[in-house]
């Protein structure tokens, strides 16, 4: 098996907020709210400034998030600082009505395949676990 570097990319499944679009973006703009929608095994949040924050996972290594990106109401793209393993994590909201909006994640991240077969699985439950867990910002 060869050692070269790719994108793996997986996307969460899709969850239905109770807030209008722009009360979801301004909730998510805010990076302590991050530690609402955290799975249940999380071992340590802590907000770092305004647009960072680290959190840790029972069995796994800490990881630093920054927002790099917001498209108002739309989209909020966090990139992993400090990391074993380079990636973004991207939160896409879009609005069905007033009182409902659509919120999925997509992972994209560079890893040899080796890594890749090792994280995708557990990769793939914590963003499936931080979309469900969006009925958790009121």
């Amino acid at each position: 098996m060869e050692n070269k570097i790719r994108t793996m990319e997986l996307k969460s499944i899709v969850s239905i907020s109770k807030l209008s679009a722009k009360d979801l973006f301004r909730k998510l703009s805010v990076v302590k709210n991050f530690e609402k929608i955290m799975p249940n095994n999380i071992s340590k949040f802590d907000v770092l400034n305004s647009d960072s924050f680290i959190f840790g996972i029972k069995g796994m290594p800490t990881f630093q998030l920054k927002i790099i990106e917001k498209i108002e109401s739309e989209k909020i793209i966090l990139k992993s600082l400090e990391s074993k393993i380079d990636f973004y994590l991207e939160g896409n909201i879009k609005e069905l009505n007033d009182k409902n909006t659509q919120f999925y994640i997509e992972f994209k991240g560079q890893l040899n395949p080796m890594m890749e077969i090792m994280v995708k699985t557990p990769l793939q439950t914590f963003i499936n676990d931080l979309s469900k867990n969006i009925v958790n910002l009121k």
